[in-house]
């Protein structure tokens, strides 16, 4: 049975830490912390949890969740930082890319402001560590991307399957829908690479 309590957990404090660390020491220093990256993978299992622990606690107490009212606290949440990062970045793009670089800033702003970056970088083949990666502003927000994917349809997921399915089983789909998607992203990864 799925349960959940209202306690603040200040191990996930640490977890950010060392994400927020390993992704720094990443970028200032690929080739001694080759898997530094595992930071941001971090930070999506954090998310994920909250995000559990928030839409379940929500359930366990009103018998349903106001996806509305997620999807507003998200846009608080986020919106501001997200669009004033595009903002600036446009302005001094503007005045430092050349040319071809500009055109793909537009088109990686207009992936991001969709929440689709992910998919742009990934199927327009650019690599986050390659030296034409720094002329890239928007590059680091394929991981933002992800994210707010997650927000989209997570919420629906969990509502739906909370209403119609015994709350024994879900730790059995998330796994298995775990599984599934991961060996999704093998074969994406086969197909493109």
């Amino acid at each position: 049975m799925i349960t959940s309590n209202n306690k603040y957990i200040k191990q996930i404090d640490g977890l950010r830490g060392i994400s927020i660390i390993s992704v720094i020491l990443y970028h200032f220093f690929p080739d001694i912390f080759i898997g530094g990256f595992i930071g941001v993978d971090i930070f999506f299992v954090i998310s994920g949890f909250v995000i559990s622990k928030i839409l379940i606690e929500e359930f366990n107490s009103n018998k349903t969740i106001s996806i509305k009212n997620f999807y507003i606290k998200r846009i608080k949440r986020i919106f501001p930082a997200f669009f004033l990062v595009i903002f600036v970045s446009t302005i001094f793009s503007y005045f430092i890319l050349l040319p071809n670089y500009l055109v793909d800033f537009s088109k990686s702003s207009l992936a991001s402001i969709f929440f689709s970056s992910n998919f742009y970088f990934f199927f327009t083949n650019q690599s986050y560590a390659a030296i034409s990666s720094n002329f890239k502003p928007l590059l680091h927000l394929w991981s933002l991307s992800v994210e707010e994917q997650f927000y989209v349809f997570f919420p629906i997921f969990i509502l739906f399957f909370l209403r119609f399915f015994k709350n024994n089983y879900f730790l059995t789909v998330i796994i298995s829908l775990s599984i599934l998607l991961y060996v999704f992203s093998h074969f994406l990864e086969d197909l493109y690479f």
